[in-house]
């Protein structure tokens, strides 16, 4: 059953995510605001990916006795955010 685990690269995820973020021309002096809230993208989606992942693993554990609707609770648990 592991051949059928999802694993997301966490740092290209990330990356993606920040790109895909629409940005007008930043002006100077709001330049820092524009790289907070970069920041604030790449972090949520790294971090997120990591919580995916984990719980990813958790539920394709060899020796796991949890119920197929397990995975209904990982989905349950992402959109918590």
């Amino acid at each position: 059953m592991v051949e059928k685990q999802t694993k997301i690269d966490a740092e290209k995820f990330a990356y993606q995510f920040m790109n895909s973020m629409q940005r007008a021309e930043v002006p100077t002096d709001e330049m820092e605001t524009a790289a907070k809230e970069a920041l604030a993208a790449y972090l949520t989606a790294y971090y997120l990916a990591q919580r995916f992942n984990n719980l990813e693993n958790n539920f394709f554990e060899e020796n796991h006795q949890r119920p197929v609707s397990a995975y209904q609770r990982i989905l349950s648990e992402l959109n918590q955010y």
